[in-house]
């Protein structure tokens, strides 16, 4: 595994600092608990949003290409020159047929 490495040399830098010179009894308590539960602290920290935007961004890009292809497949076809009509006797009718869609 690759955290045995790192556990053997945690265990040896545990193991000099016992051997220091300026060693005191009184501050072992928890000592290697408060150590490792800060290494873990670090380890576990939140991500930043930029980074869970980065990772999120196939998602969103999917998004958009589902919902471009959609529209495209799902309009309803217009009249495509509202002018065109307005010269004719019908310009009311195609005015109306136009603004709901028809």
């Amino acid at each position: 595994m690759k955290t045995d490495s790192g556990d053997r040399d945690l265990d040896r830098l545990f193991a000099a600092a016992r051997k220091a010179e300026l060693y005191k009894t009184e501050r072992e308590f928890g000592f290697e608990t408060r150590v490792l539960a800060r290494i873990r602290a670090t380890r576990t920290e939140n991500r930043p949003f930029p980074v869970w935007a980065w990772r999120l961004m196939p998602f969103f890009v999917s998004v958009v290409i589902c919902l471009a292809i959609w529209l495209s497949l799902f309009e309803p076809s217009r009249a495509s020159d509202l002018i065109a009509g307005a010269g004719s006797d019908y310009e009311d009718a195609m005015v109306v047929s136009y603004l709901a869609g028809e």
